[in-house]
């Protein structure tokens, strides 16, 4: 209990006091060939959750939370072709999609864990257009969204790049194999992924397209899965993915709009009649829609973006989705799916390596999440985030 305080207090006095700029990262060490650098960043976090309903008609309280995140991360570069990365973040050991950690919570409910792991440990050769890394990382996708895997999701395996010149752009072709966390220290499952990318940017205008393909191979008699909620730690998922994003220029400033349509081609016909996949069998899709005008990346900077998303109960694993836009699940899982709602988004770069970004998410449930449910969940959540890197 006390380690547990003196880490939450150290953590906020860190984020409170460093409101100041400071260098993007520190070089450890710089030759011709090898570097080592040190770099990481801080979140102080102000949420509130309020008029969310839950599947048997009741209201969940409001909730007002103070959050922060720590991460620390080192980068060797070890001559032309090898490198490595090492980083340590926040959070609990029994959360694989968040590494926040609750400093003060406003109604005295429980704030739960402060655990620090490693998130990030991989080796990498990189030579011509080859790009091969081993260790944990993210899974090797290319996205423009948390939709189809969280950012903060990491997984041990491997990954191939290989990136080519085609026209007047780049295509690379991305493919990954690996364990799937369940929790920050166990896992259960596998995965294996393949994207084909094509990118290119000119003085007036840029895109990217991107076909993605992510399969999930539960281990259903791994007991480590038993956090991952409705049922996913025994259900395999099979998600192809189209994504689009084209970036301009308005008024100056730059202007990204992206779309994608995702189905999971994963047959659920023969499941126990009653069951989670009985029940959701034909939830299966999911469409997204985001547009960001501006930037926050510095000094002055500001944008504005609108998010709207139309995802389908088992469109995608929900235990390594994004855990932002609801607070549907336990205090260590998200499980954000069945739902369709929209993100309004403000940010504004306080300096080259702060911002400040204010979200607000209106959520409503598309079916009810069990067939002895009687309502469709809903919610409401903003968010305030002080962000600093150094």
């Amino acid at each position: 209990m006390i380690l547990r305080t003196v880490l939450r207090s150290s953590m906020c006095c860190a984020l409170m006091v460093t409101a100041a700029p400071v260098a993007a990262e520190s070089t450890l060490f710089e030759d011709e060939a090898s570097s080592l650098q040190l770099s990481g960043d801080l979140r102080l976090r102000l949420e509130q959750d309020w008029s969310s309903l839950r599947g048997d008609g009741t209201e969940r309280d409001d909730r007002l939370r103070v959050r922060g995140r720590a991460r620390l991360r080192l980068d060797a570069q070890i001559d032309d072709n090898w490198s490595a990365v090492l980083r340590v973040r926040s959070g609990s050991d029994d959360s694989q999609q968040s590494p926040h950690i609750t400093l003060y919570d406003a109604d005295d409910n429980d704030t739960g864990d402060a655990d620090f792991n490693f998130d990030l440990w991989y080796g990498q050769f990189q030579s011509g257009g080859w790009r091969v890394w081993a260790g944990r990382n993210r899974i090797n996708l290319w996205r423009q969204d948390e939709y189809i895997l969280d950012d903060d999701v990491t997984a041990p395996g491997l990954g191939i790049t290989y990136t080519h010149q085609l026209g007047g752009g780049e295509l690379s072709w991305n493919g990954g194999l690996g364990s799937l966390p369940a929790g920050m220290r166990k896992f259960s499952g596998q995965y294996a992924s393949g994207q084909v990318v094509y990118e290119q940017d000119n003085d007036d205008y840029g895109f990217t397209l991107a076909g993605t393909y992510l399969g999930i191979d539960a281990d259903a008699d791994n007991a480590n899965g038993a956090i991952l909620l409705t049922d996913n730690s025994t259900r395999d998922y099979q998600t192809a993915a189209l994504q689009a994003q084209l970036r301009l220029k308005s008024f100056t400033r730059p202007l990204t709009i992206g779309v994608a349509a995702e189905r999971n081609l994963e047959n659920y016909d023969d499941e126990p009649p009653g069951s989670f996949s009985e029940f959701h069998k034909d939830d299966v899709d999911f469409y997204t829609f985001f547009v960001n005008w501006g930037s926050s990346d510095k000094r002055g900077d500001w944008l504005l973006g609108y998010y709207y998303s139309y995802i389908e109960a088992l469109a995608i694993n929900s235990s390594y989705s994004e855990d932002d836009w609801v607070r549907w699940g336990s205090a260590t899982q998200t499980r954000a799916s069945n739902l369709k709602g929209s993100e309004f988004r403000l940010a504004y770069g306080v300096a080259d390596n702060m911002n400040i970004v204010v979200r607000l998410y209106l959520v409503d449930a598309i079916d009810l999440l069990n067939a002895t449910d009687t309502a469709k969940e809903d919610g409401n959540r903003a968010r305030i985030d002080f962000n600093l890197s150094f």
